[in-house]
């Protein structure tokens, strides 16, 4: 399963349109899920349970949820929750972040 995940995200990268949103979360924490990633423009969004990825992107994930931009496979932003377990961040500044990325 790990797998898959891991191989869907990679073959979107590389195929699909150059900056992709991932929303990171535990599927233990689903009732804090950042809503309306849906109205981004420009940005693949997709959405991974941490359980499920690698040691290393786990390793990666410090709080929950972490949602996370890349640009070409690379990553260029990171907003991640507080102590509430919900990320505060409003839906234009993470699309100010994707317009800036945009070739």
């Amino acid at each position: 399963m790990r797998i898959l995940i891991l191989a869907l995200l990679f073959s979107v990268f590389s195929y699909g349109q150059n900056i992709t949103t991932v929303h990171f979360n535990y599927k233990w924490n689903e009732n804090n899920t950042y809503r309306g990633l849906d109205r981004l423009r420009g940005s693949k969004v997709q959405y991974a349970f941490v359980e499920d990825q690698s040691d290393a992107i786990k390793k990666s994930i410090k709080s929950v949820p972490t949602i996370m931009i890349y640009k070409d496979s690379r990553p260029v932003a990171k907003f991640e929750a507080g102590l509430t377990m919900e990320i505060t961040i409003r839906l234009d500044s993470i699309q100010a972040v994707i317009n800036k990325h945009k070739r």
